[in-house]
């Protein structure tokens, strides 16, 4: 069993979906070359020969990965289909492929008349929530679409003691699909009712490409272990959504035992639960999200609070990578079956 590796720079060293592969000792991994030769002529390679390539995002690093699929017999998994599955539709082997977007991008990302050559090119395909499997059973058989989870790795992300009380921290973490309307809004309320009371910090890649509340402090490249410091100090995280399968941030706080407001889109609810670990809230909704960040940021130091913290890790558990590879493993000895 082979399965081809993309390293997504911005997740953290313990984070993103590549380290599933850490609890499949079993599976040899297929990573983009390293040497500066083989570098540079993947890249020379890439600009001949990926031109017919429909999708949007497909750099040299996923093009010779995929070339290196496409020439095994093994069977495999490809990680991020959304933008590595293309020459290795025509692989020799039994293939399954995870997609990450939400069925709206998904429907963006390719015409209906690709899409319906595409998917059935996969034996099997791999989904992180629900919405997902309603897009793909309409282009293949219900059996070969497989919802197995994102995981997290809950022996790096854990919670350690109560936040401060005395100037609870409001977090955000992410920029793919953030609604930032929402944000700025809601830290507007929240600095006109509690002033320097509060602690607004957001954690991001995107820290120069917009304006920022003035009373938010904007962090880029923050090392994991002070991310992890930051989730386990803040009284919530907010985590506004334009839409979401799986997501990084939410299961990385509830990991360490951070209460979450999101919105309630996509796979959130399949990941958060029924209002426990985290408060959901309609999308586009200010002042839900306001209120539920309120709420959450009186309860800090109470029983309250510490019973949301506990639901939290409870329920990131419940997404513990070595549980998620127990469930791929299932699936890769039906595509070695075949």
């Amino acid at each position: 069993m082979i399965a081809s590796v993309i390293r997504v720079p911005w997740h953290t060293a313990h984070g993103g979906y590549d380290r599933l592969l850490d609890h499949l000792p079993e599976v040899r991994r297929i990573a983009p070359p390293t040497g500066l030769l083989a570098t540079q002529t993947a890249r020379a390679a890439h600009r001949l020969l990926a031109r017919p390539c429909p999708l949007p995002f497909y750099p040299a690093e996923h093009f010779a990965t995929d070339v290196r699929l496409l020439a095994s017999r093994e069977a495999a998994h490809v990680l991020y289909g959304d933008e590595q599955y293309w020459f290795s539709r025509r692989r020799p082997g039994p293939t399954t492929v995870t997609y990450h977007q939400p069925p709206a991008r998904l429907k963006r990302l390719l015409p209906p008349a690709t899409w319906r050559k595409l998917a059935p090119s996969a034996e099997h395909i791999v989904v992180l929530d629900p919405h997902q499997q309603g897009f793909f059973t309409g282009l293949v058989p219900a059996e070969r679409v497989h919802l197995v989870p994102h995981g997290i790795d809950t022996t790096v992300f854990t919670p350690a003691g109560q936040p401060a009380t005395d100037r609870p921290l409001v977090l955000t973490v992410g920029w793919w699909l953030r609604d930032w309307t929402v944000l700025d809004t809601v830290h507007e309320r929240l600095h006109r009712r509690h002033g320097d009371g509060i602690e607004l910090i957001v954690v991001t890649r995107q820290a120069r490409s917009r304006p920022w509340h003035p009373a938010a402090r904007i962090l880029q490249g923050v090392t994991e272990q002070t991310l992890i410091g930051l989730y386990r100090r803040a009284a919530v995280l907010l985590l506004p959504l334009e839409d979401a399968t799986a997501n990084n941030a939410l299961l990385e706080a509830m990991a360490c035992g951070t209460p979450v407001v999101a919105t309630d889109i996509g796979g959130i609810r399949h990941y958060a639960g029924h209002g426990r670990a985290a408060q959901l809230t309609p999308p586009g909704d200010a002042v839900a999200a306001a209120e539920a960040v309120e709420k959450t940021i009186a309860e800090t130091g109470t029983a309250a609070h510490a019973a949301r913290r506990a639901f939290a890790r409870e329920r990131a558990e419940l997404f513990a990578w070595p549980l998620v590879a127990g469930q791929m493993r299932g699936l890769y000895r039906l595509l070695e079956e075949r």
